[in-house]
């Protein structure tokens, strides 16, 4: 395992998390939902600006304004992130301990082989689920230009990005905040302090994984209940990853992975074509 870096060696359920949560789980609580309102205050705000100035509408242009909250995500996401780091230091919290900032010790064949291999349980997820229920992904998908197919809404973003994916210079403007911005937002409320706090409380780490998976996959409720059980699935992972590696910045890689691999899809099949 030394090819892979320390952190690699010792088994699946090696523990490298070690949890810090001076402000107890009552805060922890607070400060979560504190954040989650924060950052769609701040993503609202924003959009409203942007959906003036960029497309010339309202917030009730529908379309419009999930093109323009798409684009304000990476700002609104790093004040999140500042505010998460400022609240993991009250009650004499150590931000990096509290919100498990620990970098790992992994070369970089270790990151290929941790983000790809989370990639691969990914599709072998999503295949599982295709084959079990008999799902058509045809259902899922949405015209060229973000049309909602017969069968029903494929979600929001999903049929905004098939839009986007239709102006290049939109696309690139987008892409930061798929990559980086929902990532470095979601993981510092959901798998930062929270887990932390859960992990120590009677939950344990099995309670805190879904507790966390359950409320962030119930965060995304405009998605279809597939795109919702993903990212339930996503969210199990992630709470592994946590445990296993004591890292957000792990949970962040892969989650913005796999938002990059979703955006550049969807650009290949739908860009430039129409």
């Amino acid at each position: 395992m030394s090819l892979l870096g320390s952190d690699a060696g010792g088994g699946w359920f090696r523990r490298l998390q070690a949890p810090s949560n001076p402000a107890g789980l009552g805060l922890a609580l607070l400060f979560a939902v504190l954040l989650i309102v924060l950052n769609q205050a701040l993503q609202y705000g924003l959009a409203a600006i942007a959906v003036k100035t960029l497309f010339g509408g309202t917030m009730d242009n529908v379309r419009d304004a999930v093109k323009a909250s798409l684009l304000v995500i990476f700002p609104a996401s790093l004040l999140t992130a500042a505010a998460a780091i400022y609240l993991a230091g009250r009650r004499g919290g150590w931000p990096t301990r509290v919100l498990s900032l620990r970098w790992p010790r992994l070369s970089l064949w270790g990151w290929a082989a941790l983000t790809f291999g989370f990639m691969a349980a990914m599709y072998l997820a999503i295949a599982l689920i295709v084959l079990g229920f008999g799902i058509d992904l045809a259902q899922y998908t949405p015209g060229p230009d973000g049309q909602t197919p017969k069968s029903g809404s494929t979600g929001l973003v999903k049929e905004a990005m098939f839009d986007i994916a239709n102006e290049p210079l939109l696309f690139l403007a987008v892409l930061p905040s798929l990559a980086l911005g929902a990532p470095i937002a979601e993981e510092f409320i959901f798998r930062g302090q929270l887990f932390s706090a859960l992990s120590l409380s009677r939950l344990g780490v099995t309670g805190a994984t879904l507790v966390t998976a359950s409320a962030w996959a119930l965060m995304h409720m405009s998605e279809p209940w597939l795109s919702i059980g993903l990212i339930f699935v996503m969210g199990l992972l992630f709470g592994w990853m946590i445990y296993r590696f004591g890292s957000l910045w792990i949970t962040m890689a892969c989650h913005g992975m796999w938002n990059s691999v979703f955006a550049l899809a969807i650009f290949a099949n739908s860009g430039g074509q129409s």
